[in-house]
C-alpha cells in the first residue's frame, strides 16, 4: 500500500522578514550596553504567521515526512541594496526606491563601480520586457552569517522538534548569493548567468512536488518570495501535480504596500487549482 507523502515547504522564514516583538528580539551584551538587534524588512503581521505556522508543526509532526526551508543570503554588497547604486552627487537610493531603465539611462541612478554599467542596462531592461518585478531598492537584509539571516525562533523550534520526533533532518535551499541579480524565487534567479549555476533553473523544488502526494507552503513574504517561488514551480507542473499544492493563508503576509499584488496572485493560483486554507482547516492524510 502506497505510504502518502506530504511535505512543508517554508519559504525565507527568516529573521529580519518578521516584526518580532521588542521582547522577543535579539540582543547582544558589550561591556557598556545591550543591544537590541530589529528585523531588517518585518512583514506586517509576520510574527502571528510564524505563530501559527510552529503550532501546525508541531500539531502535525508526525504526519509531515518532509520540511523543505529556502533561505534568501545576501552580501551586503548586492543589486537590490542601496551601496551598490549612486547619484550624480554620490548619495545612495534610500530604502524603497524603484530603479528603471531609463533612471539609468538618464544617469539618475548608476552603479557605484561603473564597470557594472552594461550589466544593469541589460538587466532592467530585462527585468521590464519579462513583467518582472522593477528593481526596488530594499533595506540591507538577510547578511548571510548574520541573525537576520536565521530561522525565526517560532519555526525554527517547531522544526528542531520534529527533527526529534521524526528523525529526519530538513532540507535547506540557499538563494541570492550573486550580487548582480534579485532571486525572489527558490528555483530560478530574476536573471539568470550562464557562468553561474545557483542564479539558474534548480528543480529541487518540482521534484519536491512530483515525489510528495500533498505540499504545504508558508513563508515570507506573500507578495515576493513565496509568490515567485510558487509561480516557478507551478510554471513546471503537470495539473495533476498543481493540485498536490496548498498554501497556507493564515501563516505569510504582503510586504507594507503590496496588498494587491498579492491578491492577485492568489487569485491565479486558485484558479491554475492551488488550494489555499488556513492551518486549522488543514487536512492531513
Amino acid at each position: 500500500m502506497h505510504q502518502k507523502i506530504t511535505s512543508l515547504l517554508i519559504i525565507d522564514p527568516q529573521y529580519d522578514f518578521y516584526n518580532v516583538p521588542q521582547n522577543e528580539q535579539f540582543t547582544v551584551n558589550s561591556d557598556l550596553e545591550q543591544q537590541t538587534i530589529s528585523p531588517a524588512l518585518p512583514v506586517p503581521h509576520s510574527w502571528e504567521d510564524a505563530n501559527r505556522l510552529a503550532t501546525f508543526i508541531h500539531n502535525q509532526q508526525s504526519h509531515i515526512n518532509n520540511i523543505v526551508v529556502t533561505l534568501d543570503s545576501h552580501h551586503e554588497y548586492d543589486i537590490a541594496h542601496s551601496i551598490y547604486w549612486q547619484n550624480k552627487q554620490g548619495e545612495h537610493p534610500a530604502p524603497f526606491t524603484l530603479i528603471s531603465h531609463q533612471d539609468i539611462v538618464e544617469g539618475i541612478w548608476q552603479p557605484a563601480e561603473l564597470k557594472m554599467l552594461n550589466h544593469v542596462l541589460g538587466y532592467t531592461q530585462s527585468l521590464e520586457q519579462t513583467g518582472k518585478y522593477c528593481l526596488i531598492i530594499w533595506p540591507t537584509h538577510c547578511i548571510i552569517d548574520s541573525v537576520g539571516h536565521s530561522i525565526v525562533a517560532p519555526i525554527e523550534a517547531a522544526i528542531n522538534a520534529w527533527e526529534i520526533q521524526t528523525a529526519i533532518h530538513h532540507q535547506i535551499i540557499s538563494k541570492g548569493e550573486n550580487p548582480h541579480t534579485e532571486h525572489y524565487g527558490g528555483c530560478e534567479a530574476e536573471y539568470p548567468f550562464i557562468d553561474d549555476a545557483k542564479t539558474q533553473f534548480d528543480p529541487q523544488l518540482v521534484d519536491l512536488v512530483k515525489s510528495s502526494d500533498h505540499v504545504f507552503i508558508s513563508g515570507q513574504a506573500l507578495s515576493h518570495c513565496v509568490a515567485s517561488t510558487v509561480e516557478q514551480i507551478v510554471a513546471k507542473l503537470s495539473p495533476n501535480d498543481i493540485n498536490k499544492l496548498t498554501i497556507l493563508i493564515d501563516t505569510t503576509s504582503p510586504v507594507a504596500g503590496f496588498e494587491q499584488q498579492a491578491k492577485t496572485f492568489i487569485d491565479n493560483m486558485t484558479n491554475l487549482g492551488v488550494k489555499m486554507t488556513t492551518t486549522t482547516d488543514a487536512i492531513i492524510g
